[in-house]
């Protein structure tokens, strides 16, 4: 049975079976044997830094030192064990864009606060590419190789907040910048969405009807402060 999430933003959601969420790439090199000695090694240090506890998640992905390593599943593997907070920076001081603030709340169907969700994400850079010169790839395996990702709990009042930039459309195509969503529910549950940005000029009358066909895509206005800050914010509702 799917699972609604209702988006005050614009749209709702759909549930998402854990076996597409969790989808891996078989051929890819999950394992450290398979890994370049160079890539071990850095995998390494990002290991016995979070053990730490010292730097967090935020302070390895916006750590130019590790953009080489962000695809390797280990190394997603290392955020996704080590995000237990509610705040997280996803991109480098260097990273070419325009800065963006998500902030996302989940409430429950009763408006009770989602508390202690994992909330997985990501995008392209401002280029529209998920990796160096790497654009779409069909059937979501850019689910599991994108530069710019990350995974936040949400806090007591369900909410998580990223610092990021604003992702650029796909190059020599057609769909609206977005970025991906992915959630787990303490009991289980799992659902998945799209991000668009209304503002988008790739939005045009198609692209309506088509987030009107697929209630996974959500469209969220933009707001943009007096120093010329990029944000949105989305109260999704968890069904």
């Amino acid at each position: 049975m799917n699972r609604v999430i209702s988006v005050i933003c614009i749209l709702a959601g759909f549930c998402w079976s854990d076996r597409m969420l969790l989808a891996q790439d078989q051929d890819s090199a999950a394992s450290p044997s398979l890994e370049p000695a160079e890539v071990k090694a850095l995998i390494d240090r990002a290991d016995q830094a979070l053990g730490t506890k010292a730097p967090d998640v935020s302070a390895i992905l916006s750590d130019p030192g590790y953009l080489s390593v962000h695809p390797w599943p280990r190394f997603r593997d290392l955020i996704k064990a080590h995000a237990t907070g509610s705040s997280i920076t996803i991109v480098t001081p260097q990273e070419p864009g325009k800065r963006l603030r998500v902030r996302m709340r989940l409430v429950e169907a009763d408006g009770s606060a989602a508390v202690s969700a994992l909330v997985y994400f990501y995008h392209t850079d401002a280029a529209g590419e998920y990796g160096p010169n790497v654009a779409h790839v069909p059937l979501g395996s850019d689910n599991n190789y994108a530069r710019l990702f990350g995974f936040a709990v949400t806090d007591s009042n369900g909410t998580i907040e990223i610092q990021t930039i604003r992702p650029g459309g796909y190059p020599n195509s057609t769909p609206p910048e977005h970025i991906h969503v992915r959630i787990w529910c303490r009991d289980k549950r799992s659902f998945g969405a799209e991000i668009w940005f209304a503002d988008d000029p790739r939005i045009n009358a198609d692209a309506r009807q088509e987030a009107a066909r697929f209630p996974e895509i959500v469209i969220c206005p933009v707001a943009i402060d007096t120093e010329g800050r990029t944000s949105i914010d989305a109260r999704i509702k968890l069904d």
